[in-house]
């Protein structure tokens, strides 16, 4: 039996890990699909302070305060910001580490730092004209490549605003990542800012490199798959 905390993305919640979780806990997986602040049912939380540092701390209080060991700590797009700093804060509890066409930062790089200029004045835009200056509404369902009906429906019904200042906030790093470590790629998401990182995994012998064809938001797409990828690199 492994522990998995998987990690989502920007302006979603843990209902979006509903049918991967289903599919662990199916084969006797422990798993948590915590909420970042601010976000999914806990959006009623989000202030203009919500930040990388306190999505941080809520991965990091998870595993503390679950008292899980040799964790395997997955990360889904702007989680991979959020899963490099819990796996530091807690590098003696993580097992294997896992980006799902995540961010994969270095010490002292926020998500602007991994963006080019055209989104990044994209954020900024939206924050400015739908977000009172410090609130991004995330862009719909297609956007993502989703195409089946009722993924399209849940993503625009449960999608909410995510906070600016986790995005310009950078990652503070004081160890290496765990020497268990994959990169999975939608590969079916293009053009994506994810290729760069999927890419320099591949080449990377210290990683293991996994892919998927699929949109961007492969774990409502495509839930067996990634629960599979998820328990064969348990081994």
């Amino acid at each position: 039996m492994a522990n998995f905390v998987l990690v989502h993305g920007m302006g979603a919640g843990g209902w979006q890990w509903r049918k991967v979780a289903n599919f662990l806990r199916a084969q006797g997986h422990l798993v948590f699909t915590p909420t970042l602040t601010g976000l999914g049912e806990r959006t009623h939380l989000l202030t203009p302070k919500t930040d990388l540092e306190t999505h941080i701390c809520d991965i990091a209080n998870v595993i503390e305060c679950e008292e899980l060991e040799d964790v395997v700590l997955v990360g889904h797009s702007y989680g991979g910001m959020v899963v490099t700093g819990a796996a530091d804060r807690q590098f003696d509890r993580i097992g294997t580490l896992i980006y799902l066409d995540a961010f994969l930062p270095e010490n002292g790089q926020s998500v602007m730092d991994l963006q080019p200029p055209d989104r990044i004045d994209y954020y900024h835009k939206m924050a400015k004209e739908k977000g009172e200056g410090w609130r991004i509404p995330p862009p719909p369902a297609e956007f993502w490549k989703l195409t089946d009906p009722d993924d399209i429906a849940q993503f625009d019904r449960l999608r909410v605003d995510h906070p600016l200042a986790s995005l310009t906030q950078p990652v503070t790093l004081d160890h290496p990542r765990p020497e268990k470590r994959a990169y999975v790629w939608a590969s079916g998401f293009t053009p994506s800012p994810f290729e760069k990182f999927a890419k320099a995994c591949e080449q990377d012998e210290s990683w293991v490199y996994r892919e998927i064809e699929s949109g961007h938001q492969m774990m409502m797409s495509h839930p067996k798959e990634v629960a599979e990828i998820l328990v064969g690199l348990l081994n």
